[in-house]
């Protein structure tokens, strides 16, 4: 397909003019240009600044027209052109050298008459051989932190032809991550379809096929810059630090919006991937246990991983710590020790004493002293077992004590 150029790269329009004197006709050269874009060289390597032309009679004739270097911008004029046929030839430069050629040759015949104007149309193609380079940037925004890799392709016709691929982690600035699409090495000319697939840290992917159109120029580099919009999963639910006490099962709830987003999360506390634990329904755990878990689904940023500590309490307790009986401290008949017997792993614990159901002050050891007690009353002991900040919120059992009668 012809790539047409006008003002400074596709459409070229040659138009001669003749005029004419007695014994002498002359004929002159008119060429405008057009432009239009997608992700290519940047304008001024592209553009057509320059025309470069020469021709020759045919047919009998020979004259020539020696290699012109005209640059853009109003009308250009070829005077001196005798009648007959003549061969055009011209192409485009972006500059005004050798290097800078951006279009194939474009040749045509065309008859100059004497007397009258004359008028021939160029198309000009751009070069559809020689290599280029190509380099995408790519922005997405900064909820989207879980994408690992990068993967751009460029197609034509449903066939991939070049692959590139970035690795993570991707610099945030200015409230974006920022990859690219770099194809640095060997480009054939010609148009492609660009394909990106964001791969997330989870496992899931991001697919955006034929993203947009790249023109691939010989000897050029094909920029551009795009911006990727893709939704982001979350997690609303998860209890994020919390304690319960050994030999019973803590229950932890995990939700995530979108409702049809997968949960994952894996054993052991490493980072949840698809190739993780499914989450289905609320987890039951009986020890001390670290849990991640992470929202991931195709075509969806993952979630921020959410991490859950879960303590089961360090009360190494194998049967109920119980009150012992309640001896007499004193000759007086009203102060008496009650102490807590037969624990089992209990070390440096404090205890919470309680009296006909009322906390006692000041007492936190395995034993709580009771004065003023009056004879023939009945009182009802029980303590809570507590280890630094963390109490087991069970008691021991209940026992009720006598105070026995004076003899």
């Amino acid at each position: 397909m012809s790539v047409y150029i006008r003002c400074a790269a596709l459409m070229c329009i040659v138009m001669l003019l003749l005029t004419s004197c007695q014994s002498q006709s002359y004929g002159s050269l008119v060429i405008e240009f057009a432009e239009e874009r997608t992700i290519q060289p940047l304008a001024e390597a592209i553009s057509v600044t320059h025309i470069r032309i020469w021709g020759r009679q045919t047919g009998g004739g020979s004259a020539s027209l020696s290699t012109q270097l005209r640059q853009m911008g109003g009308r250009i004029l070829i005077e001196g052109l005798l009648p007959g046929t003549w061969e055009i030839t011209l192409c485009g430069l972006s500059a005004n050298n050798a290097d800078a050629v951006v279009t194939r040759q474009a040749t045509q015949s065309l008859v100059v008459a004497s007397g009258r104007t004359s008028q021939a149309v160029f198309s000009l193609a751009y070069l559809t051989e020689g290599l280029g380079t190509c380099a995408v940037s790519l922005s997405w925004n900064e909820q989207a932190g879980s994408v690992a890799t990068v993967v751009g392709t460029l197609s034509q016709t449903g066939e991939a032809r070049y692959t590139t691929t970035e690795e993570g982690p991707f610099p945030l600035q200015e409230g974006v991550y920022t990859g690219s699409c770099g194809f640095d090495g060997v480009v054939a000319v010609g148009t492609y379809d660009l394909g990106v697939l964001l791969t997330n840290r989870s496992g899931t992917h991001i697919p955006f096929p034929n993203l947009d159109s790249v023109r691939i120029f010989s000897q050029r580099r094909s920029e551009g810059t795009i911006a990727l919009s893709f939704p982001v999963a979350s997690i609303t639910h998860m209890v994020q630090s919390a304690s319960f006490s050994a030999g019973t099962v803590a229950s932890i709830a995990i939700n995530a919006i979108p409702v049809a987003v997968p949960i994952f999360y894996p054993t052991g506390g490493t980072e949840p991937t698809i190739a993780s634990n499914r989450y289905t329904s609320p987890l039951s755990i009986t020890e001390t246990t670290t849990i991640k878990a992470v929202a991931a689904l195709d075509g969806y940023a993952d979630s921020a991983v959410a991490t859950g500590v879960y303590t089961a309490s360090n009360f190494a307790i194998t049967r109920p710590p119980q009150i012992g009986a309640m001896d007499i401290v004193t000759n007086d008949y009203q102060t008496y020790a009650v102490v807590v017997l037969d624990e089992t792993g209990l070390e440096e614990n404090h205890y919470s004493w309680y009296v006909n159901g009322l906390l006692q002050a000041g007492e936190n050891s395995y034993y709580i002293t009771l004065d003023s007690l009056v004879p023939a009353n009945t009182y009802r002991i029980m303590a809570k077992i507590q280890k630094g900040d963390q109490s087991l919120n069970t008691f021991t059992q209940t026992e009720y004590f006598t105070i026995p009668i004076e003899s």
